[in-house]
């Protein structure tokens, strides 16, 4: 059962890593446009993909919060590890943001306050 477990998990992020590189990379070539968007108007893709990357933000922060509540409520799992994984989700995000943007505010926002608080965590403890 293990087994199947981990596959089905592989299963499910190779599907992911598709979807990123569509959304990211592909998602403007005919192969994409002309066959799998080729229902929606260049309108109605710009809000999919708007709406997908407020979820993304969304899961980014509801992470942060989990990690946050397993500090307050449990002494059996150690949120660091799980803070860790998701300031550097955002701390990428900062930086492909403002890449692409082309100006810094993505950095300034979204990774700069994740940098320092990782800075925070790896900080040795008093």
């Amino acid at each position: 059962m293990e087994m199947i477990t981990k596959v089905l998990i592989g299963i499910v992020a190779f599907i992911h890593v598709l979807f990123l590189m569509m959304q990211m990379f592909f998602w403007d070539t005919p192969l994409i446009q002309d066959k799998l968007l080729k229902d929606f108007t260049p309108e109605q893709v710009a809000t999919i993909l708007a709406h997908n990357q407020g979820l993304y933000n969304g899961f980014l922060a509801a992470g942060l919060i989990w990690g946050l509540s397993t500090a307050q409520m449990s002494r059996n799992i150690e949120p660091t590890s799980i803070w860790i994984f998701f300031l550097i989700c955002v701390v990428i995000a900062g930086i492909y943001g403002s890449i692409t943007l082309k100006r810094p505010t993505a950095f300034l926002l979204q990774s700069l306050p994740a940098a320092l608080a990782l800075l925070l965590l790896w900080l040795p403890k008093k």
